[in-house]
């Protein structure tokens, strides 16, 4: 399960794309908690098989080579590894702890300390009253009764959930906890692969045609794209945008001039391009362009991409379903730009409740004539901000359909992409 030595010998091409495609779909299934719906060939994953460790091996030289890929996968195996350990039986588990410890002992660098670690704590739970202990299927969940001491640097994510209790630099775990220390030092040794042996893995894939087409094939998988509809990319959005309500023009035509946008804003308009059909990579090219630049001085970001890259990507990807909680977050509605106002520093809103008469006349006179912007502002106060957006549109798009009204910026938007 830790997988520390990868397997040696010869292996045709078409098996060793089998072993990957069938573990990534695999990976996916379990990553959105359906593995009992997974029909594929079982073969290929028998925990400890050659074609297990050939798919995992070739999952990690391929995604060393790209950070997005790496997080994506990362993620997905470390699942895998608590999934396993969650059924595991002690016969299994014997095994799996002295298969560690020869593996190990096979290794370069045995000084290493996560690499030390490991092996101490595999030797510690092998001891027979400890490995009966924690096997035992009256074991409570939270028993305490034996303990083991880490240094708290070799299990970050223990530590950043406050699972485990402190002491003079080192992380006390106990009993209870044996799967929760495994994973995260399974967790952080394989972490140390990115650090260690990235150029390496860039050298062997881009060098290599065969890995170079698994590649390509893997980040199809990977960042396989969810958009609802539409055709929006980082290269036209400028000629798109001008089929946009007024609302999200507004939000584009702020981020180009300052380069950054308020959270809200930046959120909102994040989940608007996505279900309009900006891809997951064009999304990801979009906001670097725009966050690498300066700031404003008018701005209140101040973040910069050169230095919060993951944070951003990670952000991205989670807006799009593939990170966190896998939520299907949904561009906001009019009701919801119309009454939620996050802040005095956020830009957004409808033009046609929250932006004072000037910056909405500055916007109406790009397509309407001045005798049809007085007439709209005389009778905003009147009518809800729905209907006004709904007139502009039928107005500005030829439009008299009476049936048409308008509930939020993606209708708007496909609206006019049906006109198109």
């Amino acid at each position: 399960m830790f997988y520390i030595k990868p397997p040696s010998g010869q292996i045709s091409l078409h098996v060793m794309d089998k072993c990957v495609s069938t573990r990534l779909e695999y990976l996916e299934y379990l990553y959105n908690n359906k593995a009992n719906e997974f029909d594929g060939d079982f073969q290929y994953l028998l925990e400890n098989s050659t074609y297990d460790r050939v798919g995992h091996f070739i999952l990690r030289l391929i995604t060393l080579t790209s950070i997005d890929l790496w997080i994506y996968w990362v993620s997905r195996e470390t699942l895998l590894l608590k999934h396993r350990l969650d059924n595991i039986v002690p016969r299994q588990l014997n095994s799996l702890l002295r298969s560690i410890i020869r593996q190990l002992d096979m290794v370069e660098h045995k000084e290493n300390n996560i690499i030390l670690n490991i092996r101490r704590i595999c030797v510690f739970y092998l001891q027979p009253m400890i490995f009966k202990h924690i096997m035992s299927n009256d074991h409570a969940k939270n028993c305490c009764i034996f303990h083991y001491q880490v240094r708290f640097e070799l299990i970050p994510e223990l530590i950043k959930h406050r699972e485990v209790d402190l002491n003079a630099g080192y992380a006390i775990v106990y009993c209870s906890q044996w799967k929760q220390l495994l994973i995260a030092l399974f967790n952080t040794y394989i972490n140390q692969d990115l650090k260690c042996k990235k150029s390496h893995a860039l050298y062997v894939v881009n060098n290599d045609i065969r890995f170079i087409s698994l590649k390509q094939k893997i980040q199809l998988y990977m960042l396989q794209d969810r958009p609802t509809f539409g055709k929006i990319n980082n290269r036209n959005i400028d000629v798109e945008v001008k089929k946009f309500p007024l609302c999200m023009q507004h939000l584009h035509r702020i981020l180009r001039k300052r380069h950054r946008l308020s959270h809200y804003a930046r959120l909102y308009y994040s989940l608007f391009l996505k279900e309009s059909g900006m891809k997951i990579n064009d999304a990801i090219e979009y906001w670097k362009e725009e966050y690498s630049k300066p700031h404003a001085c008018t701005s209140i970001c101040t973040h910069r991409w050169q230095t919060n890259e993951k944070k951003f990507i990670y952000s991205i990807r989670h807006l799009y379903g593939l990170e966190g909680s896998h939520r299907n977050y949904t561009s906001p509605s009019c009701s919801i730009m119309c009454t939620q106002i996050p802040g005095s520093t956020y830009e957004g809103g409808c033009p046609f409740k929250n932006f004072d008469t000037n910056i909405l006349t500055d916007f109406l006179s790009t397509s309407l004539t001045k005798d049809e912007i007085h007439k709209f502002l005389e009778v905003i106060p009147l009518q809800r901000p729905e209907i006004i957006c709904t007139s502009y549109f039928k107005l500005v798009h030829k439009n008299n359909n009476d049936n048409v009204v308008v509930t939020s910026p993606l209708q708007y938007y496909a609206m006019t992409t049906d006109l198109y």
